[in-house]
């Protein structure tokens, strides 16, 4: 599973390349890079959940409880800075 999320890395990338950076595409091949984009997104996401049900077939009902919510505080932390620097003026931040 992990090497076909490799892939969709990839190909996430180069649609994102292709795009160009603006908000709407301008021409033919900038639409087919977003559909690109948005379908590897969902075959990323798609490969998390599915390993993430193969793993816990194997385990035990002792181990113990998992957290894995608290991977969105540093998510947060990152946009919420960059939001921040945004709305303060900051040149050139992204």
């Amino acid at each position: 599973m992990s090497i076909t999320n490799a892939i969709s890395g990839i190909t996430a990338v180069g649609g994102l390349l292709l795009i160009g950076g603006g908000v709407l595409p301008h021409s033919f091949a900038q639409t087919l890079a977003a559909f690109a984009v948005l379908a590897s997104g969902i075959n990323i996401c798609g490969g998390f959940v599915v390993t993430k049900r193969m793993l816990d077939m194997f385990k035990r009902p002792s181990d113990p409880k998992e957290h894995n919510y608290l991977y969105a505080i540093p998510g947060a932390a990152g946009i919420g800075g960059l939001l921040a620097a945004h709305a303060a003026g900051v040149p050139n931040i992204y």
